[in-house]
């Protein structure tokens, strides 16, 4: 899957699950522009693992992230295994 594939599905997954725009969301979007705390971040990042098919090794995000920190996130951790 491609880097802009990876985003796609994010940005899909985004704005659908915290009903925003995804016009309005690119790599840089952050967590607070998102307005969502840690614990939505880590469920968040279970659709992640769930729509993509990607199992992460672990969740060592910097602190509010970017969409772009987590598709290279997904990148890193694609073919892993659970």
């Amino acid at each position: 899957m491609e880097r802009e594939d990876i985003f796609e599905s994010l940005k899909d997954l985004v704005a659908e699950r915290f009903d925003l725009d995804g016009n309005d969301l690119t790599l840089t979007t952050t967590q607070s522009d998102l307005g969502i705390d840690s614990i939505l971040m880590v469920d968040l990042m279970m659709d992640v693992e769930e729509r993509l098919g990607v199992t992460f090794k672990d969740l060592n995000l910097v602190k509010n992230p970017t969409l772009g920190d987590i598709v290279s996130l997904v990148e890193a951790n694609m073919g892993a295994k659970s």
